[in-house]
Parts: structure tokens; sequence; C-alpha cells
């Protein structure tokens, strides 16, 4: 079970350089078309911490079509996790840990955020049984259950709803949406962060979807994606997800397409079909590189929102697509 006390650092001296602990923390503007985050990675072994503050304005294959972007690989980190601030303007405080958190930012060319993340359920705690049946029963069935191995050793996510203000380039606009935060501490080797996909779909407060799955990108589309674990949030209640079932139709990097089919825990079963309405690739570390956006879901012509992130591994996918200028190209495309 998550405590408040998860909102502080998890390492022992036993720990070595590679102990992460992170935030990730979506700001998104359905009706605008925007979509942005704060995600916060901290060394603490190392002193230091990365920070990535960024919003995407349309769907888009690169990251010169920002609308904005402030990432630091080199921040010293804080005293404590519970508060995390910086020379570059960011601060977000876990004012009623392990539920409510504030975020504030003033960065540059006259953006700001200042936005409070609400939660309106307890923090799920991927590796409770109690909570999530798939979970493994030991440590090592733990970590290789999980969609990010050794760096979820612990992990929460959450709905919340996320109210304020952002400031983008001097236009302000206001923020009043139902999202999802997540945090997660254990090892975390900048080399080996596997591939991976994650997602979560929002129909107001009465339903939402978070999502993770394993990826395997030698196979083939409907294929290469298995359920790591997930929960469904349906009227104040929250069941395990038991099985689910991912078609996406990308072009080059981009998921221009998602069918989703999901089972929970009591039986039930359902299915979203999702776009991207705003996205761009993501570098949070050296070796991998993560398409992440702003998706419109739909599920019984109902209309949600909610973000899409698939991580791809460069060394991985460098054994199969490395070539010479002669070869042929491995499209992504499917």
């Amino acid at each position: 079970m998550i405590t408040a006390q998860d909102l502080e650092y998890h390492y022992s001296d036993t720990d070595d350089y590679t102990w992460a602990e992170t935030y990730y923390l979506p700001i998104s503007l359905p009706e605008e078309r925007i979509f942005g985050h704060v995600y916060v990675c901290t060394r603490p072994k190392l002193g230091s911490m990365s920070n990535d503050i960024r919003f995407m304005g349309c769907v888009s294959a690169t990251e010169f079509e920002l609308l904005y972007c402030d990432t630091d690989f080199q921040l010293p980190a804080p005293e404590r996790f519970s508060h995390v601030h910086g020379p570059n303007g960011l601060s977000v405080k876990a004012v009623n840990p392990p539920r409510d958190y504030r975020i504030d930012y003033v960065g540059q060319d006259d953006t700001e955020i200042h936005v409070d993340m609400i939660g309106i359920m307890h923090p799920w705690d991927i590796h409770d049984k109690n909570l999530n049946p798939l979970a493994g029963g030991t440590p090592e069935e733990q970590l290789a259950r999980t969609s990010m191995g050794s760096g979820y050793k612990g992990h929460f996510d959450m709905h919340c709803r996320t109210k304020g203000t952002v400031k983008i380039r001097g236009k302000e606009y206001r923020v009043d949406v139902v999202d999802r935060m997540n945090h997660s501490w254990g090892p975390r080797p900048e080399k080996t962060v596997p591939p991976m996909n994650s997602f979560w779909a929002q129909f107001g407060e009465e339903l939402g979807f978070r999502i993770h799955m394993h990826l395997d990108p030698n196979k083939p589309a409907g294929d290469d994606q298995k359920l790591a674990h997930g929960y469904l949030l349906d009227k104040g209640e929250v069941f395990a997800i038991m099985d689910t079932k991912v078609r996406t139709t990308r072009l080059g990097i981009v998921p221009i397409f998602v069918e989703v089919h999901v089972t929970d825990q009591r039986g039930n079963e359902y299915r979203l079909r999702g776009n991207p309405i705003a996205g761009a690739p993501w570098r949070a570390y050296s070796n991998s590189v993560c398409w992440v956006g702003l998706m419109e879901w739909e599920m019984g012509g109902k209309i949600g929102g909610g973000s899409f992130q698939e991580n791809r591994a460069i060394t991985v996918e460098n054994e199969f697509r490395g070539r010479r200028f002669e070869d042929r190209i491995p499209y992504i495309t499917a």
C-alpha cells in the first residue's frame, strides 16, 4: 500500500548510482489539442536530477515542431523528493501525500505552469496483490512482470483532477481536466530501459483506464504487445485489468490508430479506439526514444482523452534496423 512516506527517497546504502526516483505529470488541454508534461528523474546517489517540461500542439515525428521545450539533464537533486525544486524554475510539491500535488514553473519565453493535481482515488501500487492479482510473489517475479523491470521496483499510478493555468509563449490557458500521474523508484540503468507501451484513457471522473504493456518490436502489429499491469477506475471503485489486446497502426514512429480490448477482474469487457491529436518523440534517456502524446479515445459512442507513450530502446532497434547506405530501409510502419 502506498503511503505518504513513499513520496520521500527510497534508496539504501547498498544501492548504486543507477537508482532513480521519478515523476510523470501530464498536462492535457484536449479542447485546444495541446499536450504537455513535467518529467522529473532524480539520481540521489549521484546528487543529480533531470527535468523535462514540454508542450506539443500537433501530431509530429520530430521534436522540432514542439510548441515549447525546456530540458535539463544535469541539475542538483533536491534534499527531499516530496519537494522537487531547482534553478530552472520548477517546483513539484507533495502537499497532501500521497494524493495531492502542486506544480509551479516559471520558465523561458513567457511560459509558466501553475496547477494542482488532486487525487480522485488512492494511488494504485502495481506490486500489491490485493490490488493487482497479476503482481509477482517474489521480488524477482515482481520486476519481471513490470513494464520497466528494475526501474519499477516501486511504482504507483493515480487518476487525478488537474486544475490551474498554463501559459505557453505568452498565451494563457485554463486547465480543468481528469488526468493521471505516476511516481516510480528503483535501479534504472539508462542503457537497458526496455521497449514498452503505456497509456491511459479518461471519460470524466466516472470511468478511467491505466494500462502498461510489454513491447516486442520484432513481432507484427497485434502480437507485439503483452499486458504488464493496469487498472480500471469505475465510479470511484478500482479494479485490476486482467487481459488487454492492443493493435497499433504506426506511420514511422507515430501511432496513428490504436485499438484496445480490455477485460477487468470482474470479467467486464471494453473496446476503445484512439487516434492522436498532439504528440512528438521524447528523449528522456539517451538510449531510448519515446513517442508521447494526447489521444482522443472513443468507446461505445463516448469520447474521452488520455495520453499514449510508446518507448523504443535504441539498442534493441539497432539490432534489426541498423543498416549501411545501400541496404533497404526497414520501416517501422505497420
